[in-house]
């Protein structure tokens, strides 16, 4: 059960951090060449679309299953797995859980309120500059969380667990 719940939140957290990567190195490199309009209507889209089964198993499962798998670790000792275990929850709880619901959503949320027929050009621009800035740089800090966190439970996906140390020596 231990191993079965670490691969899970392993793989949970590899997904997210893959697709915070991959938006950081495609999506937003190509959004910032389209014009105001069409980078606002698209973002809104993609924020609406990404509210999806897939996505929030991933983006829901890895907050719950990293500290699972870091209690189940530490029993019945704290070893050196259940250290990198507990790094790996805080920094992908606090670093990209956390980062996208108190910075990245609450962005999403206002950029949904614009209305992007009718606006004039100025307020086009405006918007798209308090959103992107901003956006875009809580979206690098949750990459980065997201990388170091899966990191952190690749080492201890290659830590022997307290049953097997225990049997060694």
């Amino acid at each position: 059960m231990k191993n079965f719940v670490l691969a899970l939140a392993t793989i949970t957290t590899a997904l997210v951090a893959g697709l915070f990567y991959a938006f950081a190195v495609s999506v937003n490199v190509a959004f910032a060449q389209l014009p105001d309009a069409a980078y606002i209507t698209a973002t809104q889209a993609i924020n609406v679309a990404i509210v999806n089964p897939a996505f929030l198993v991933c983006f829901l499962g890895a907050p719950v299953l990293l500290p699972l798998a870091t209690w189940l670790s530490a029993r019945p000792v704290f070893t050196r797995r259940s250290w990198y275990l507990l790094a790996a929850t805080v920094v992908f709880v606090v670093g990209s859980f956390g980062v996208t619901i108190i910075a990245n959503i609450p962005l999403n949320d206002k950029l949904a309120a614009f209305q992007v027929n009718g606006a004039s050009a100025e307020q086009l621009h405006s918007m798209r500059v308090a959103f992107a800035t901003p956006w875009n740089n809580w979206h690098t800090v949750r990459t980065l969380a997201g990388i170091i966190a899966l990191v952190l439970l690749v080492m201890a996906c290659l830590q022997r667990d307290a049953k097997s140390e225990s049997r060694k020596a």
